[in-house]
């Protein structure tokens, strides 16, 4: 058993010896260096003097009050009650009862020998007393047979008298009670101390990155121990025997931790993610106040179709069907982003490679309300709604980290935090769903390539990918808002709600980040095309929008003009021209297809552009044929100039754009009903549709009469006003 350990002194204790106070300057295997508190002489005591002095109660320890304090237990005993076992607690409340008692007994006048602790009625005294500062059952003999475990039998005199001096010895702590069982035995290593060098030298061939078995360390220690045996047997030494390959295992564990090992074997960065310690924090409190975004790339194959252009030393999975396209597959990236305060799924999207063109619409796709698809992919719950970001975490990814990208989150007033690469504990959050996405949904989807290299060796995924994009993001879709958005979640903060049920309560409570506005959208997170204004308005992306200050502008500011268009709201674009310190908001005139996005625009298009070619050249020869008819028509007719000069000057001018755009009807106002002046329905040539309410308009150009003759205007053509009913109709 192990002997003479060293005490635990507790902090800025001092020692009183001799009635002189020493502080404790130093400690170390050599002696205690004690310094006198009264004239600073330093004294040095060798050895384990000190020790010995206060387990025989020479000097005491007090604290800085003048306390009287406990000098600790030995280094290798527990310091703390929870420390022990359940049966070696109990064990030590028993004993300290006991001594309790005997302490009892001995304030009574008892006299403490070994003959006297074994008399009868010393030890029911015992009992009686002990019972009183432990809940156990204390039998005074020990039994023959039955449970042994809920009765405590009275040690003889020997051992009470032996608990008793230690327990008094250590003023009264009960953990100087605690038995020594796990110092017994024979502690030293059977191994030869010169092998553990050859052990530790051998043990470097395993601790590499190259991750090589057990079995070339043991073969290096093989070689390193024959040449070892080699030396000795010419000194005439004793050879050393191999150790076995689980004690070469043993050495390393002993010397190297776990995480030294997966470092030597694995590198710093996938050690620090497996065995980093992590953080606990609760990083955001409102609702969009700090996002995480990153990009995975997904295990499963899906057939992408692309048009028809083979290049040299290309090969892909898939057969090109017959026409102008072919298919192959591929895995994709999904990129996502998740709220830190509710862990509510924001935004996702699936891309081929990551671009700043998907992150971008991941922006836009968090800042908008996500209703539309809820509807088109047949979601039961609701999405997060629209919400501003105040920050963003990502890593060095190329979609993440651009020039767009950054240039957008600035002009949103978004803080754009770059982490490090490789370690999930900068972006805990979004690196769990990934992985919750992998193992719920992904693994049980056709076209499933294994979390790994040859993780599937009997399933093909390449002959299994049947599963279009369409159809892997509507399932993503229907998963983050139906299930994961609804499941418990147990992470820290979240108390087993549900995502959505933290989204309400922090909205409730603490609020939420508001969106940005709409022409914040469409200049930063939107797309620009460069167009010229007409009479018409402008036109982007095929589609026409009008503003009143359009004809104005026109005339100051020729050239293209900078259209900035949301690709999913195009009731309105965002105007700017160079030179011009305003900002222009023009709404769409074709008012039929205010409801859909741009894609779904631009797919409709295409739709009803398709037609057979055979149809497509009998159309257009008759478009030919048609319009030389109405030229022939118009030739016939065309009109004698009756304007006294071939131009008009610029009062004219400007009186005339005065008439022409003082009318521009702006969608989405109501049209007037347009009507036939009365006695003109049944005319053989009416006179066009007048608005209601109007009454006489000017000629847009006033007819001039020549001098030599006098035209007269037939009854049918007069314009007339508003009819005079007043006090006629009832």
């Amino acid at each position: 058993m192990k002997q003479g350990a060293t005490y635990l002194l507790p902090e800025n204790a001092s020692v009183v010896l001799e009635k002189q106070r020493y502080l404790i300057d130093s400690r170390s295997e050599r002696g205690s260096v004690l310094v006198s508190s009264a004239d600073r002489r330093r004294m040095f005591l060798p050895g384990k003097q000190l020790d010995h002095l206060l387990r025989d109660g020479a000097c005491v320890l007090e604290n800085e009050h003048g306390e009287v304090v406990a000098a600790g237990i030995e280094d290798d005993s527990f310091r703390y009650l929870n420390q022990l076992s359940s049966e070696e607690r109990k064990n030590v409340r028993f004993r300290a009862a006991l001594c309790y008692a005997i302490h009892e007994l001995v304030g009574q006048g008892l006299r403490l020998s070994e003959g006297i602790l074994n008399k009868p009625q010393v030890r029911q005294d015992i009992c009686k007393l002990a019972a009183m500062h432990f809940e156990g059952k204390i039998a005074i003999s020990a039994l023959r047979g039955g449970s042994m475990t809920r009765v405590f039998p009275l040690p003889k005199g020997r051992t009470l008298l032996k608990y008793y001096r230690l327990f008094e010895a250590e003023h009264f702590d009960p953990l100087a009670l605690q038995g020594k069982h796990r110092w017994k035995g024979n502690r030293t290593s059977r191994l030869a101390p010169e092998l553990r060098p050859l052990m530790t030298e051998a043990s470097k061939a395993w601790l590499d990155k190259r991750k090589p078995p057990m079995a070339k360390a043991y073969q290096k220690l093989k070689l390193l121990l024959k040449a070892e045996n080699m030396s000795r047997r010419g000194r005439g030494e004793a050879e050393l025997a191999l150790p076995s390959q689980a004690s070469l295992r043993a050495h390393i564990d002993k010397h190297v931790s776990s995480i030294g090992q997966q470092i030597a074997r694995e590198g710093e960065r996938a050690a620090y993610n497996k065995r980093g310690p992590g953080s606990t924090d609760l990083r955001a409190l409102m609702f969009g106040e700090l996002v995480e975004i990153d990009e995975c790339k997904l295990s499963i194959l899906i057939p992408i179709k692309r048009p028809q252009q083979p290049e040299e030393g290309h090969s892909s999975h898939g057969t090109a069907p017959k026409g102008a396209e072919e298919v192959v597959t591929k895995r994709v990236h999904l990129l996502l982003m998740i709220d830190v305060a509710t862990r509510m799924p924001l935004a996702w999207t699936l891309a081929e490679q990551p671009s700043a063109d998907a992150t971008l619409e991941l922006l836009r796709m968090a800042t908008r309300s996500k209703e539309r698809e809820k509807v088109k992919h047949g979601c039961d719950q609701n999405p997060a709604p629209a919400v501003g970001i105040g920050k963003v975490r990502n890593d060095n990814g190329t979609g993440l980290r651009n020039r767009e990208v950054k240039e957008a989150m600035a002009g949103l007033g978004i803080i754009s935090v770059d982490t490090r690469s490789y370690h999930s504990s900068d972006r805990p959050f979004i690196e769990r769903l990934f992985g919750t996405i992998e193992s719920e949904l992904i693994s049980g989807l056709t076209g499933y390539t294994g979390n790994a290299a040859g993780a599937l060796p009997g399933y093909d995924a390449v002959e299994n990918a049947k599963l279009p994009l369409d159809a892997l993001y509507q399932i993503l879709t229907r998963y983050l808002v139906d299930v994961y958005s609804h499941t418990a979640h147990h992470g820290f903060g979240m108390d087993g709600r549900t995502p959505y049920q933290a989204m309400q309560r922090v909205l409730k409570e603490a609020g939420m980040v508001r969106p940005p506005s709409m022409r914040s959208r469409r200049i930063h997170l939107g797309g620009e095309v460069k167009a010229t204004p007409t009479d018409e308005g402008i036109k982007a992306c095929g589609l026409p929008y009008q503003s009143r200050e359009f004809q104005r502008l026109r005339d100051l500011y020729p050239g293209k003009w900078t259209v900035c268009i949301d690709p999913d709201h195009i009731q309105a674009v965002t105007v700017q021209i160079e030179g011009y310190v305003g900002v222009i908001e023009a709404d769409l005139t074709a008012t039929y297809v205010a409801s859909l996005t741009l894609a779904e625009f631009v797919e409709a298009m295409e739709e009803r552009r398709r037609q057979a070619p055979q149809d497509a050249e009998v159309s257009e020869y008759q478009f030919v044929e048609a319009l030389r008819a109405i030229e022939k028509l118009n030739a016939t007719f065309e009109p004698k100039p009756t304007k006294g000069s071939s131009f008009s000057t610029f009062e004219e001018l400007e009186e005339r754009a005065q008439r022409v755009t003082s009318g521009i009807h702006l969608a989405p106002s109501t049209k007037l009903l347009d009507v036939i002046e009365p006695g003109g329905l049944m005319a053989d040539d009416p006179v066009g549709a007048l608005p209601v309410g109007r009454g006489l308009q000017p000629a847009l150009e006033p007819e001039e009469h020549l001098e030599d003759e006098t035209v007269t205007a037939p009854a049918s053509a007069s314009r007339l006003g508003r009819p005079d009913t007043k006090g006629l109709l009832k």
